[in-house]
């Protein structure tokens, strides 16, 4: 009697600090049980935290580019921050020309998607590359340029687009697009 008695106290003590934990969790407690409300409520704050840093230089998390649908209206074409952001790594078309925005570090990318001598138009974002999905050359994520693989493919860096954000959109001309794919592909600048 005394053994099943300590044991049924036993297993309603561990169902009791599985329910404190679950409860815990849901409320938002980080693990070092202090509280984490949310970031409108923090002292100090007003605003939603910032958005993730993204991928990292030092991940080998291969982020394959996904399809982006980018907003044309007259010489403007806009992509979703948070479109990007929560992708890490996708591509899209402007007149015929592919590009591709990609977040490395904090800091959001636009370049010409483009692989000249083997025709690609997918790159693979990681470890702080681009990886030719044709021919697997790779290309430093920060500045484009051609680091290892096929000499010719990599005379052809990826040349980046400027661009301005707004709260929730990359801005970018479609002048200045063209001129980042025909900088890539003219292998200028």
């Amino acid at each position: 009697m005394k053994i099943r008695l300590a044991r049924f106290f036993g297993i309603v003590i561990g169902v009791i600090g599985i329910l404190a934990i679950l409860a815990g969790c849901s409320r938002g407690f980080s693990s070092g049980n202090t509280p984490n409300p949310p970031s409108s409520t923090r002292p100090g704050t007003t605003t939603p935290a910032p958005a993730s840093t993204g991928p990292s230089s030092k991940s080998n998390i291969a982020y394959r580019p996904k399809a982006f649908n980018p907003i044309v209206s007259g010489s403007t074409v806009s992509l979703s921050l948070a479109e990007v952001a929560q992708a890490g790594n996708g591509n899209f078309l402007v007149n015929n020309m592919s590009f591709m925005a990609y977040q490395l570090d904090g800091k959001f990318y636009v370049r010409a998607d483009v692989c000249v001598p083997c025709g690609s138009r997918t790159f693979t974002l990681q470890n702080g590359t681009l990886i030719c999905g044709s021919c697997g050359t790779v290309f430093n994520g920060t500045t484009g340029a051609g680091m290892r693989g096929v000499s010719a493919c990599m005379s052809y860096a990826k040349k980046a687009a400027p661009y301005t954000t707004d709260s929730s959109n990359i801005i970018m001309t479609v002048n200045d697009l063209t001129t980042a794919y025909q900088n890539t592909i003219n292998r200028r600048g």
